[in-house]
């Protein structure tokens, strides 16, 4: 192992069982015994938040960024499909750049947290 690692991005959710449920049978993560969510890349751990007031997606901020957590990936029809047909929210749908190639979707989960998919 490499001397630094990325760690977990750390979402605080307003009903941790729901969101749980989302990530699992819509997005295809699993969860472990320490808490984590993940798949392939994708690397969280939920903390649900005493208030729903108290989450606040960086994306629903003005002048924020599109999107909260964003995943490379090179196999966008088919994660859009897969995602789309399990019930995702969609935020948007695929979109090309035509002058660098960048192609990115974004979805939401039932906290309002944007995961850019692009690559």
């Amino acid at each position: 192992m490499s001397r630094l690692q990325t760690g977990p991005i750390i979402l605080l959710v307003s009903d941790l069982d729901r969101a749980k449920d989302y990530y699992m049978n819509v997005l295809g993560c699993v969860h472990d015994d320490c808490g984590h969510t993940s798949r392939e890349g994708l690397f969280l751990l939920m903390h649900e938040a005493k208030y729903r007031s108290a989450v606040r997606p960086i994306s629903s901020t003005e002048g924020g960024p599109s999107w909260d957590i964003l995943v490379y990936t090179n196999d966008h029809e088919n994660l859009f499909e897969e995602f789309k047909s399990r019930g995702a929210i969609i935020h948007s749908e695929i979109i090309t750049s035509e002058e660098s190639g960048w192609k990115e979707f974004i979805i939401e989960d039932l906290d309002g947290y944007r995961i850019g998919f692009g690559g």
